[in-house]
């Protein structure tokens, strides 16, 4: 009965490694060589700006209620903890400005969007990636260095409108990179990554948005910018045929 038992355990071992094993198998394929190189640059840019875009953005709406509160970027402007609120504190009236600013900065997603159609079969995806994480990287610095509402938004904007950019370029190339049995395969484990970064952003901002707000906002900066020189090293796939 017992030796019944082991071979059931051992043959259900058996199909969960084999299957594991056809899982991971197309993964693999994508860092040996010649594929090595490129997958290692992909990995790095969905990381700095999956940690970079969705840990800043998810923040927009608190760093713009602090400049709309008279203060800076980066100025703690939260409530005193108290257990008796004052008589004369009411939450009336409701203050809108920081929904609209929201969603202004949303929107200005549109014009990169369209920029990204336009451009993407002239200059190519390695281009687009490139010179869009680098300005992104540079309106990230200026977004902490803003002193009133307006810069704020202006450079908001900026940022919002040029990094999707490299989302919607990204999204393209990383898949132009891969012969076709691996395609869907390298898109999925980068999105992953890509996942896995945007947590990690979203906890690093909560942690430091008030005891330090520099050290996050500076880091999407330099990690965006890394990733722009970083995606100088693809190969060029434009006017190439697929494999």
């Amino acid at each position: 009965m017992c030796d019944n038992e082991e071979i059931v355990m051992d043959t259900k071992l058996h199909r969960l490694t084999h299957k594991l094993k056809q899982v991971l198998s197309p993964i693999s394929k994508m860092f040996i060589t010649p594929l090595t190189s490129r997958s290692i640059i992909l990995f790095i840019l969905f990381f700095c700006i999956s940690f970079g875009y969705y840990g800043l953005w998810m923040w927009f709406p608190e760093l713009f209620k602090r400049v709309q509160n008279g203060g800076s970027i980066c100025s703690n402007v939260s409530r005193p903890s108290s257990t008796v609120l004052p008589q004369n504190d009411t939450c009336y009236p409701i203050k809108t400005e920081v929904y609209r600013d929201g969603f202004i900065t949303a929107a200005a997603n549109l014009p990169g969007n369209i920029l990204s159609i336009l451009l993407m079969d002239i200059v190519g995806g390695k281009i687009l990636i490139s010179c869009s994480l680098l300005v992104s990287g540079i309106s990230v610095f200026f977004i902490w260095m803003v002193k009133t509402k307006l810069q704020s938004l202006a450079m908001s904007c900026v940022f919002s409108a040029v990094s999707v950019i490299s989302w919607n370029a990204l999204d393209v190339i990383s898949t132009e990179l891969y012969p076709t049995q691996l395609r869907s395969s390298a898109l999925g484990f980068f999105t992953g990554v890509g996942r896995v970064a945007a947590i990690l952003g979203n906890m690093v901002f909560g942690q430091l948005v008030d005891s330090n707000c520099a050290i996050p906002i500076l880091l999407v900066a330099v990690l965006l910018f890394s990733g722009g020189l970083a995606a100088t090293r693809l190969p060029k796939t434009k006017q190439i045929a697929l494999t």
